[in-house]
């Protein structure tokens, strides 16, 4: 059993593995090295076009931080 600060509190053991990637700074959806905040590059994409088509949106906002490092790293070649 893993013993940290995390272990007593009073949530389920999906969100502790979150909290603990997190703390890591680890994806907290897929445990890949994050770029943003608590997301890999490929979880902040998937997440985007979710909510696009969630909230039936047709206009994308290019400026936004996930279009940005989007066209860096086709820049760079990943």
């Amino acid at each position: 059993m893993i013993q940290d600060r995390f272990t007593h509190l009073p949530i389920s053991r999906q969100r502790k593995w979150q909290l603990r990637q997190q703390a890591l700074g680890q994806c907290t959806q897929c445990g890949e090295p994050a770029i943003s905040q608590d997301r890999c590059l490929d979880c902040l994409i998937a997440s985007r076009e979710a909510q696009r088509a969630k909230r039936r949106q047709g206009r994308r906002y290019l400026n936004s931080l996930s279009y940005r490092l989007e066209s860096a790293a086709e820049k760079l070649g990943f």
